[in-house]
């Protein structure tokens, strides 16, 4: 038989194992709810990473509303025709003229894809023309019209400006510009869509005359586009409720030139560049009866190899 001694210490040898196995019981929990919290730290943290990442990344970009618009030329040769009858016989020419520049410009219409809806608004771009007068360095700007930038940059990449003329040439005493971007050379088609307005700001405003204020003739509104400046041609008009009409023309401002500020600047032309834009501006306008002394075809285009980004 068990003596008394012998009795305590197997009940003794008990009570410690089984606080033993208490103990180690205790520390399995503690770890399982300190992992069990770290997953939740960790997954908080994915999350919150997650959104700041989301917010910055929208924060960077902006997204375009690009429409459809198919070209119309067609329509408009099938409208001058119809109406040639009725033109005076002094105007007869011009118009048959300009109907026949139409008919040689659609043959050459041609289409781009719509560019990707949603494009970073910082940032710039660099864009060569390759031209029969020499390279073109052109910097785009994205902070400036974030959607007619990405619209260029679709349009070089996809080449839709590669074997183009520049179409035409104002060289009035508050507007010169070389407008191009119109495979038809007719200023009248584009590639397939419309890209929204992006209006300029901060551009230096034109002084109004005191007198032609006086006489109510004086009109606002109008802003000073440098020279240098790239901007995308439109044909908005307010009374008529048409807006988003800019696409794949562009302009670049030969002489600090007054407009108002409906044009989207996607960027600008630097001095040297300049130099080689003015040697078609120099060649002067063309004298075609559809052609004035101030604004028509240049008589020697500069005609775009190739536009290239990088």
């Amino acid at each position: 038989m068990s003596t008394n001694e012998e009795r305590r210490e197997a009940a003794r040898r008990k009570l410690e194992e089984r606080l033993q196995r208490e103990q180690q019981a205790a520390q399995k929990r503690r770890l399982a709810l300190l992992a069990t919290a770290g997953v939740v730290v960790v997954a908080i943290a994915a999350v919150g990473g997650f959104l700041w990442y989301k917010k910055w990344d929208n924060d960077r970009h902006t997204t375009c509303d690009y429409t459809a618009a198919p070209s119309n030329l067609a329509d408009a040769i099938k409208a001058y025709e119809g109406q040639l009858s009725q033109v005076p016989a002094d105007k007869k020419a011009q118009v048959q003229a300009y109907i026949q520049q139409m008919k040689d410009g659609e043959k050459l219409a041609r289409t781009s894809p719509m560019p990707d809806g949603r494009t970073l608004n910082s940032g710039t771009v660099d864009l060569t023309l390759t031209t029969n007068f020499g390279a073109v360095p052109i910097t785009l700007d994205r902070s400036l019209a974030a959607c007619n930038v990405n619209a260029v940059v679709s349009l070089a990449s996809n080449g839709y400006y590669d074997g183009t003329k520049c179409h035409r040439m104002t060289t009035s005493d508050t507007l010169s510009v070389l407008q191009c971007g119109d495979p038809t050379l007719t200023g009248m088609t584009g590639p397939g869509w419309h890209s929204p307005d992006e209006n300029p700001q901060g551009l230096k405003e034109v002084p109004v005359d005191p007198q032609m204020a006086a006489l109510g003739l004086a009109q606002g509104g109008t802003v000073i586009y440098p020279r240098g400046t790239v901007a995308i041609a439109n044909s908005n008009n307010a009374e008529q409720q048409r807006e988003n009409t800019g696409s794949a023309q562009f302009f670049i401002v030969t002489k600090d030139s007054q407009l108002t500020p409906t044009l989207a600047i996607v960027g600008h032309v630097d001095e040297e560049g300049m130099k080689v834009i003015d040697k078609s501006v120099k060649a002067g306008i063309a004298t075609s009866p559809t052609d004035t002394p101030t604004d028509g075809m240049p008589k020697t285009p500069l005609e775009i190899k190739n536009a290239s980004v990088a």
